[in-house]
């Protein structure tokens, strides 16, 4: 019924023959769709992401349509046969919480590996369009600042705030940030939540080496409690040969302070 192939990436270009479909299996996500001459369907379903799931993606490609039940059409004179599923950053910063306690001496800094899960572009045509964005997985929403009537709306995200890159593992559904946090403060620096403006931020994919973000620099001043933000511009070092996927949704300005660690980081 179906021809299994194992994707090298699940986000390369794809052309599909009318009478035919793809489904994709990334992480936590579903995603089935299906090419007729005049429109395209589309089939979601998701569960509960954990650790467990495959670090790569599976795209197989379908020959009989899954039938009507629960389907988006997307309806076209002639539809595209050009296909791309691409990944892109949340549309609100990521108030990821540490699943163990960090902290940073003063003087001191450190390179964390903070990952997020990607939301979908779905992309049709030649030049493309992006019909609809997809969650790869559901995010809670959560209140980020010293009061209700001061900060904003982010999603929260759980990590383990890895040092060292090799203990990263490799989900085809998030993209990692290297988060580099400097203290120059007197005192110890705890690392709790962090929030994480991926708004900010591209998506680089290597074939190899998963997705990518530009590099992030946080510092704490040694005179005050906040935080200088520095968006490193280009592709990440850890994976040079990596293609940009998608731009920042909010572009970067120069830097400058952000809001207090002690509401930065919690």
């Amino acid at each position: 019924m179906n021809d299994k192939s194992q994707s090298e990436v699940w986000w390369d270009r794809r052309e599909v023959p009318v009478g035919e479909g793809l489904r994709y299996v990334i992480g936590p996500l579903t995603l089935q769709l299906f090419r007729s001459r005049n429109s395209w369907r589309l089939w979601t379903a998701r569960v509960p992401a954990d650790e467990t799931q495959p670090s790569e993606a599976l795209v197989e490609r379908l020959t009989n349509m899954p039938g009507e039940e629960d389907a988006e059409r997307f309806v076209f004179g002639n539809s595209p046969a050009s296909l791309r599923l691409r990944p892109m950053l949340a549309d609100r910063s990521v108030v990821i919480r540490a699943r163990q306690s960090v902290f940073v001496p003063p003087g001191e800094e450190a390179t964390l590996y903070l990952s997020s899960p990607v939301w979908i572009s779905l992309d049709l045509g030649d030049p493309a369009r992006s019909l609809r964005e997809i969650l790869v997985s559901q995010l809670s929403d959560t209140w980020f600042g010293p009061s209700t009537r001061e900060g904003e709306l982010c999603y929260a995200a759980r990590t383990h705030a890895r040092n060292h890159l090799e203990q990263v593992p490799r989900r085809p559904h998030r993209a990692i940030t290297p988060v580099k946090v400097r203290n120059e403060a007197s005192t110890l620096l705890p690392i709790e939540k962090l929030n994480l403006p991926v708004p900010l931020l591209s998506v680089y994919g290597d074939t190899d080496k998963g997705l990518w973000t530009e590099e992030v620099h946080l510092t704490r001043s040694a005179d005050s409690d906040m935080a200088a933000l520095r968006v490193v511009p280009g592709v990440p070092g850890h994976a040079p040969r990596a293609e940009r996927l998608s731009g920042p949704r909010t572009e970067p300005g120069r830097g400058g302070l952000v809001r207090a660690f002690t509401d930065l980081f919690g």
